[in-house]
Order: C-alpha cells, then structure tokens, then sequence
C-alpha cells in the first residue's frame, strides 16, 4: 500500500454521511480492509504510524497547546484528524499550516482500523493482533523532533 492508497481509501471508502459517529465513518474502510492479506493490513498500520509520527513535534505540540490544553493522548487524536481529512489537510499540517480544526477536534477511533480489519478477518480478538509498526505514533516517540 502507498501513501497516496492510504488516504485515498480513507476518503473514498468512509461513509462520510455518518459524520459525528466516528465508528460508522470508520466501518466500511474496516470491511474493505478485512478483505486483504494481513500484508496490506499492516501496511495501511505501518503507513499510518509514519504519517502520525512526522506531525509528532513540540513545534506542533506547542501550537496545538495555543488552541487547546492538551496532554500527549489528546495531541495523538488530534494528530489523527489530519490523516481523516485526506492527504492535502496532511500536508498542509505537516508544513505547519495553521489548522484550528486540527488542534481543537479529535478521531482516536482510526488508531483502531488495522486490528479491527484484522480481528475481523481472521474472527479474532483485535487483542490478538500480532503486527508492531516500526514506528511508534505515541507523542514524544518522533525525538528527533523534539528538544
């Protein structure tokens, strides 16, 4: 799966009409995901953490803090609201546009898509998912990033 895979099956296959109940947005793009190898599965989380972990600085901590008081897991689900809006909200966030959406709105529940396509897959508990990313989405992990 590429980057541009990745965002186009979130803006096409979400159902967008359920808007406010971030499960039923989410539930086609897990249907559709449970289709694929497990391969494809742990790309769309391997993508996922990448794109999480490049907005996960203190420049972008410190400007999401200006709109809302944030603590690390509140700074992840924000971090998540750029990968719903699709790749041109990404990339603007990325270069430090400016975004009150971004800081003040939140979208945890993407966090949950690959092992829930993969439980779903395989009528396992998502507890059982067996993938690690190579990199951690978690605030804080992108040190480099960070002073």
């Amino acid at each position: 799966m590429t980057k541009q895979k990745f965002f186009d099956d979130i803006m096409e296959i979400c159902d967008w009409n359920s808007q406010g109940n971030d499960d039923k947005v989410l539930a086609p793009l897990i249907e559709h995901l449970s289709k694929l190898s497990d391969e494809e599965i742990f790309s769309f989380d391997d993508i996922m953490s990448e794109l999480l972990y490049a907005l996960d600085t203190e420049k972008n901590f410190n400007e999401a803090r200006k709109f809302y008081d944030h603590s690390d897991d509140t700074f992840l689900y924000s971090r998540c609201v750029a990968l719903i809006n699709g790749a041109d909200f990404y990339e603007k966030s990325l270069k430090g546009k400016k975004h009150k959406i971004l800081w003040t709105s939140e979208f945890e529940a993407i966090l949950y898509v690959p092992m829930t396509a993969w439980a779903k897959k395989h009528n396992e508990d998502a507890e059982n998912y067996p993938h690690l990313t190579p990199l951690s989405f978690e605030t804080g992990s992108n040190k480099t990033a960070w002073s």
